[in-house]
């Protein structure tokens, strides 16, 4: 095993955890607040990580900030939101050398979290608002990014696909929220938002690296349990059920490649099945989507398949011609369906779990894929290292893969399309 994992609770839902991994010369502190995805609160969420992650009362510029992180040899300071089910993740990191690569003996455990700390507990603000100048410039930020989705045409439309597919749930929700929600965040909203994420967060406080962090944890642990905190959200994501009938949504766009997305969902429990039928299905060079689908039938110029398995569904998603999408449906179906009767090999299997197997195994070449798998790990209460994952995946049977399959419920139709009178027939 490549690296050590441990954790303790410092605190009314404060969590302490640290992953030793000797390999590195540089380390990460990642503090995340979980907080409920809403459309109310999710766009305030989003302005204030850019905010409190870019200055703060002791570097009340972005230039001071860059200046003292240089000054670090070049430690780089991020915050961000991320969808988590349906729970938003609000991180924050600071990722620096280890102590005794420092050319100068600093302690840099100690510089680090200082600055992650003052970002945290002392961000620039007076009589309980935000600077409204600078929060300006991270709201127009955020407003750039929810904005330039419609740049990346398969990206939208898989926003939109979920925006149908989980109608009703919270992972419905943009992460970022909406325009209208930034323009609505006030510099007094932000500062609520910001101490309603230090006194009502469940927090998970990762360390990664060669260093032992004793320092770093007597130092946060100090800080964090001064705070009052209360009324916990309760963070929790439930599988999204299936919808009676498929529902059926066509956006017309000026484009000349359509976007086809398929929705299907499971109450299938086995994340191991689930998984390697997917890297068969439609997950890897050589699942049957990629060989039949676009290369074999050259019915589109991408197909993919990936599992949410927090939500339980599985999405289908093909760039195609407006005149093959019929055919490209039928056809995936078709494939899916090969995979419910057993119709594929033993070399199909190895294959899969070959290449489940080199994924897993590459969350270990940085400290920030190292710190997504634990925290994903600690999100579902199910902690284990990635090699432990490999070996559950490799004990998967072809019976349990044609179970997983067979499990699958389609549940969702949309298209992105060219907007001209051929209209596609019902699906």
């Amino acid at each position: 095993m490549a690296n050590i994992f441990q954790r303790r609770e410092i605190g009314n839902d404060i969590y302490f955890s640290k992953i030793t991994d000797s390999r590195f010369k540089t380390n990460v502190i990642t503090i995340t607040f979980l907080s409920p995805l809403s459309e109310e609160i999710a766009s305030e969420n989003a302005v204030v990580s850019r905010y409190i992650s870019k200055r703060s009362r002791k570097y009340p510029t972005c230039a001071l900030m860059n200046n003292m992180l240089s000054a670090m040899y070049c430690a780089k300071l991020n915050g961000g939101v991320a969808p988590m089910g349906d729970t938003q993740a609000i991180s924050f990191s600071i990722n620096y050398i280890d102590s005794k690569y420092a050319l100068n003996g600093e302690n840099m455990d100690n510089e680090a979290v200082e600055i992650l700390a003052d970002c945290l507990f002392n961000p620039l603000a007076e009589n309980n608002k935000f600077e409204e100048k600078f929060l300006n410039l991270e709201k127009q930020s955020v407003i750039d990014d929810i904005e330039s989705e419609i740049n990346d045409k398969s990206f939208y439309a898989s926003q939109n696909a979920a925006e149908i597919m989980y109608k009703g749930e919270p992972y419905a929700f943009r992460v970022l929220g909406t325009v209208k929600g930034v323009k609505r965040v006030t510099a007094e909203s932000a500062y609520r938002a910001y101490l309603r994420i230090l006194q009502h967060c469940r927090i998970e406080i990762i360390c990664s690296g060669t260093s032992d962090f004793e320092d770093v944890k007597k130092k946060l642990t100090s800080l964090f349990t001064k705070l009052t905190r209360n009324e916990i959200f309760s963070c929790k994501t439930h599988k999204s059920p299936l919808k009676a009938v498929p529902e059926k949504v066509e956006d017309k766009m000026d484009i000349t490649q359509s976007k086809l997305i398929l929705g299907f969902k499971t109450d299938c429990d086995n994340l191991s099945a689930l998984t390697v039928m997917n890297e068969i299905f439609g997950d890897t060079p050589t699942s049957k989507l990629f060989v039949n689908v676009r290369e074999k039938m050259s019915l589109c110029y991408s197909c993919w398949s990936n599992i949410n398995w927090l939500k339980g569904t599985l999405s289908v998603s093909c760039g195609v011609e407006k005149t093959n999408i019929e055919k490209a449906y039928s056809e995936i179906l078709n494939q899916l369906e090969l995979l419910k009767n057993g119709e594929f090999s033993e070399e199909d299997i190895v294959n899969a779990k070959m290449y489940r197997k080199n994924y897993l195994k590459s969350y270990n070449d940085s400290l920030n894929s190292i710190t997504v798998w634990y925290l994903s790990r600690i999100y579902c209460d199910n902690i284990a290292t990635p090699e432990e994952w490999a070996e559950r995946d490799e004990k998967i049977t072809k019976e349990e893969i044609i179970k997983a399959a067979r499990s699958l419920r389609l549940d969702t139709f949309y298209v992105l399309t060219s907007d001209d009178e051929n209209e596609l027939k019902a699906v």
